[in-house]
């Protein structure tokens, strides 16, 4: 296996990752509903020649236009059917595999690479192939961006650094809430001594991101009377994602999906209820009256809403995997079993990147990354799919942490 160009077991894995993906899409796919029916007619739309808006006539500013863009361009080149778009999500989610084997390599060895590989093919989190949420190009971003930064500092290449930029710049356009990671990562690599000699190329990681943002949001500016749109997606994320906090548990359910699907609903009922007794009142009103309401309920309880904070970091990194509700069905043991050894999965991993990070500086792109999904997450939203996002993290340094242990317990079986 130390032949570069013999890479069989890859193909391999790869062809494995798209049947299960392509199986998932049989048997777990339906019909696009409220975000993702929004962004397949941005899609339809821009291909009709209708702008950028989910409703021709009305420009749409809320919802950033990298993954819309991806599926207009996958029906430019068959036709408006989402299901090709699920299709070609597979493939680009399968194809992480030869990235991540990579990445491996690169940080490790050969072996954890095709652990690594190994293990992003068979992980559950594929489940997301079948939707039409923008999650299915982050996923692809952040592994782009964190090998880009690895190999930069291990090389040195100025040319990686640029296509980090550019590979943040779109994350910022795919999902907002990336818009502070480019300085973030200047940050983080400021503080650590053994990064500064990289500072100067790591600027570029900052100023690209700005310039590729800036004509979206000239773009936004050009229509105003999208604003009061925009105020009203605010709005409905501030109350759906602090819920709890109005409800007064401070809590969302952890490991029971289908108990957390109830509370949803819940909360979505909530909204109804607040929307019908605010008629006559304006989005901006109701925006202002709300936000000073959850601050006062926040303040009167800080304990509590730090607890809220950590539950819902530990919903981004710990939710139960997909299939875990079918599991509770058969026995609640088994689901407690799943939910358990993917806790125990994750936390492995992040105790290793922790200490690999004490011998190896150029992993710090992972813990910048983990760092600032969980700051954030943790005061805006977390569910499980926005977690998806760091599966490959686990993927390469869960596999790490267990090619060592057997290592380990290798020479002491051979000392014995």
């Amino acid at each position: 296996m130390s032949n570069y160009g013999n890479r069989w077991p890859l193909v391999v894995l790869f062809l494995v990752a798209v049947l299960l993906r392509l199986a998932a899409i049989h048997w777990l796919a339906g019909a696009p509903q409220r975000d993702e029916l929004d962004n397949h007619r941005l899609a339809v739309n821009l291909l009709a020649g209708e702008g950028y808006a989910v409703t021709p006539g009305h420009p749409t500013t809320y919802l950033p236009p990298v993954y819309p863009a991806f599926i207009a361009s996958v029906y430019a080149v068959s036709r408006p059917n989402y299901r090709i778009v699920w299709y070609v999500q597979a493939a680009l989610n399968a194809s992480l595999v030869f990235l991540l084997f990579n990445l491996g390599r690169l940080l490790f060895s050969e072996s954890v690479g095709y652990l690594a590989a190994g293990a992003h093919a068979l992980h559950p989190s594929f489940e997301i192939v079948t939707t039409l949420y923008r999650e299915n190009v982050l996923i692809l971003l952040l592994v782009v961006l964190c090998y880009c930064l690895v190999r930069g500092i291990k090389e040195g290449g100025s040319g990686l650094f640029f296509l980090a930029g550019g590979t943040t710049g779109l994350l910022v356009l795919t999902n907002p809430i990336y818009v502070f990671l480019p300085f973030s990562i200047i940050a983080g690599a400021s503080l650590d001594r053994r990064l500064r000699p990289c500072l100067r190329r790591l600027l570029v990681v900052a100023l690209v991101p700005v310039v590729m943002w800036l004509p979206w949001q000239a773009r936004n500016s050009l229509h105003p009377e999208s604003h009061a749109e925009a105020d009203a997606y605010k709005h409905l994320a501030l109350m759906f994602g602090h819920y709890p906090v109005f409800s007064g548990d401070f809590w969302w359910t952890l490991s029971d999906m289908r108990r957390l699907e109830a509370e949803r609903e819940q909360a979505r009922e909530f909204l109804r209820q607040r929307e019908q007794a605010d008629v006559g009142r304006t989005v901006e009103e109701r925006l202002a009256r709300d936000s000073r309401e959850l601050i006062d309920r926040i303040l009167q309880r800080p304990f509590a809403y730090l607890r809220f904070v950590v539950n819902r970091e530990l919903i981004l990194l710990v939710s139960p995997p997909p299939g875990s509700s079918a599991l509770r069905e058969r026995h609640p043991a088994l689901s407690w079993v799943a939910f358990g050894g993917n806790a125990l999965f994750v936390g492995v991993s992040i105790l290793f990147l922790l200490r690999r990070y004490q011998l190896d500086a150029t992993v710090f792109p992972f813990i910048v990354v983990l760092t600032y999904l969980l700051i954030v997450y943790g005061l805006i939203h977390a569910i499980r799919r926005y977690g998806y996002a760091l599966e490959p993290m686990w993927c390469v340094f869960g596999s790490a942490a267990l090619y060592r242990l057997g290592v380990r317990l290798g020479q002491v079986y051979r000392h014995h």
